[in-house]
């Protein structure tokens, strides 16, 4: 009901009679339903998710609080009967291609039509998807602990790639997160590399960035490892990330905009002389989908509340010497912020 109870303050702030949701995660979050292709239908008195003969026993499995209904003729036209009496339609509008508009907008002739943003409602995490959160960093944690065991001079990143997203599956992983990225030698200094079949040599950085997830959560992880004994410039460059991404941690506090976290981290790694080899923002929130909101960098304006989850990832990429990434997914409480996953982050040195 707390779910729902964030639809209808959006309902009332817009000042719109009814509430046509399109966006699958979205849904999902407000309902429980896990299937697509349908449509949620809300106002002040009920709420009815629309779907086709595909989904609807699951949805009446999975539903618990809103009524189910299958269309036969056209899901906009069940959805323009449930509304017709609004005089004002809000709809996630970025989910909506022009021609869902067009085709409601026929249905719906003597209504307005209002594009709305639900991307804030999951913005706070209650204690069950905590819980899903921290299953899933623990699932990515084990299968990198294994996969440190199949790292030799001579395999290549789609090896370690694929036996890295094997052993999340096998711990329980329900998908990947997204594409696992492997990058080793001069290629960890590409922030999204994706692993190739170079082979990798000792005195390689290998950057493993990763997740797994669980009941619809995902992590989001990465490491950086040095094969053999690392030089001078593999621990400098580490400490400082290293140590950027502890002062990202320490400094994390409710009221700090998600800019002001950023710049924290960005002056600190500037100070250290790496200011131009920093080249992303600091992190992302993490939940049902890998990349939601608050955004965590220059651009950041969202105001950082207790119950929010982001990562914190500094690194540092230096074209054709390589480059140091260390990514957490973090929580926010009011007393600061503590890390889901458990893998250590000193130096790790593969012999």
């Amino acid at each position: 009901m707390a779910r729902l109870s964030k639809v209808m303050e959006i309902m009332s702030a817009e000042q719109v009679d009814s509430i046509i949701i399109k966006n699958p995660i979205t849904i999902s979050y407000v309902t429980g339903f896990t299937g697509d292709s349908s449509l949620l239908y809300i106002d002040k008195l009920k709420g009815v998710l629309i779907t086709d003969g595909r989904y609807s026993e699951q949805a009446k499995n999975e539903i618990k609080i809103f009524e189910v209904r299958e269309y036969s003729d056209s899901i906009w036209k069940t959805v323009a009967e449930l509304a017709k009496n609004s005089k004002m339609v809000g709809f996630d509008g970025n989910f909506f291609s022009y021609t869902d508009i067009v085709v409601l907008q026929k249905f719906l002739s003597d209504a307005t039509l209002k594009s709305l943003n639900f991307d804030n409602i999951r913005m706070i995490k209650d204690k069950k998807e905590l819980g899903f959160l921290l299953d899933a960093a623990r699932i990515a944690d084990n299968a990198f602990t294994l996969i440190l065991n199949d790292i030799r001079p001579g395999c290549t990143e789609r090896s370690l790639a694929g036996k890295l997203e094997y052993y999340m599956r096998a711990e329980g992983s329900e998908k990947l997160s997204f594409d696992t990225i492997v990058a080793s030698g001069e290629r960890s200094a590409l922030p999204h590399s994706m692993p190739t079949d170079r082979v990798i040599e000792n005195g390689d950085f290998i950057t493993f960035d990763f997740g797994a997830v669980c009941h619809g959560y995902h992590s989001d992880i990465t490491r950086t490892v040095v094969l053999g004994v690392a030089n001078s410039w593999h621990k400098e460059m580490y400490t400082v990330v290293e140590e950027a991404q502890r002062l990202g941690m320490k400094s994390a506090r409710t009221g700090m905009k998600g800019k002001d976290l950023d710049a924290i981290v960005r002056d600190y790694i500037f100070r250290r002389g790496y200011g131009k080899y920093f080249i992303h923002g600091l992190g992302h929130g993490v939940g049902l989908e890998i990349h939601e909101m608050p955004t965590i960098s220059r651009h950041g304006e969202t105001e950082l509340l207790a119950g929010m989850v982001f990562t914190i990832e500094p690194g540092i990429y230096i074209p054709g010497k390589g480059g140091v990434r260390i990514e957490d997914t973090i929580v926010l409480t009011e007393e600061g912020a503590y890390a889901l996953s458990g893998i250590k982050k000193q130096i790790i040195e593969i012999f």
